[in-house]
């Protein structure tokens, strides 16, 4: 633990997937805290998944150093989804159909919100180069989610960003399990994926999970052991409609990045303000 974050706390947006439970892991070997937090809302299912894995690491590490807590967002989705709807349907049209990330970005909303009540001023999660389909991990709209952290002096990190995706897993099939065709939106996904295999072959999250005795095997993202250690969500299927059968079936992954981050700054950009300009106060507190 370095001596700088010695006395600090942290928040960990924690699923019980691979790369949060690694982001956790990490944590605990810098901070003297560590918060995991699991959302829940309609829509997403098996939620108690989460507490496989935060149990491992509570009891491999210490309830004093860390906690998990299962928070519900649905009121929050409900308003991050549908705030000044028919503006944005006029501006950013079928973006309006991004649920993953409306969904993440009212975890974040949230998350701010919990650490504002707690004093803790860092957060992590595990947000992967692997996944770049999803606004919430993609590089452009992770830095305006940073920017928003600091205007609330919270410090925001991917400490798993750089790590590399199993070989054998592709964005939909072993993630999702839904089997995808071979159009513009999986070529890009892929070639992304071919681009950032450049450093260490075994740099993946099982493997250094392994490593660590946090994980049964090197290669465990995607598989059935993960799967039943975190939520799983059904809407993926409307985001995948969306940015794989239709925008990305005729555009370039440039294009889908640049309408993705036009939308989620606009979202982000309000929603800075909501959580702390006193005309929101009132709906505040009906979402909170």
């Amino acid at each position: 633990m370095t001596e700088q974050l010695a006395d600090r706390e942290i928040v960990v947006l924690f699923s019980g997937g691979t790369d949060s439970t690694l982001a956790a892991a990490l944590a605990v070997d810098k901070f003297r805290k560590v918060h995991l937090i699991t959302y829940s809302r309609l829509g997403i299912a098996s939620v108690e998944n989460s507490k496989l894995n935060a149990d491992m690491l509570i009891e491999k590490y210490g309830s004093e150093r860390v906690t998990h807590e299962i928070i519900n967002i649905d009121k929050l989705f409900k308003f991050v989804s549908y705030e000044r709807y028919i503006k944005h349907l006029f501006k950013h049209k079928f973006q309006l159909l991004s649920t993953c990330g409306l969904c993440k970005l009212s975890m974040h909303i949230r998350t701010i919100k919990y650490c504002l009540e707690n004093k803790v001023w860092h957060v992590s999660d595990g947000a992967n180069q692997g996944m770049t389909m999803f606004p919430a991990q993609m590089k452009p709209v992770i830095d305006e989610l940073k920017k928003m952290y600091i205007h609330f002096g919270i410090a925001y990190s991917n400490p798993v960003f750089d790590f590399e995706a199993p070989e054998e897993a592709t964005f939909i099939n072993k993630e999702h399990m839904i089997i995808s065709s071979n159009v513009a939106g999986d070529e890009a996904v892929l070639e992304q994926r071919a681009d950032a295999k450049k450093g260490d072959a075994n740099k993946t999250s099982g493997h250094l999970l392994y490593k660590m005795g946090l994980a049964p095997s090197p290669n465990v993202k995607g598989s059935d052991y993960d799967r039943k250690r975190q939520p799983r969500c059904f809407q993926f299927v409307l985001f995948n409609i969306f940015a794989i059968k239709y925008f990305l079936a005729t555009r370039t992954y440039d294009e889908y990045q640049d309408d993705t981050l036009g939308f989620f700054k606009d979202k982000i950009s309000f929603f800075t303000k909501f959580l702390t300009d006193d005309k929101h106060e009132k709906k505040r507190k009906k979402v909170f």
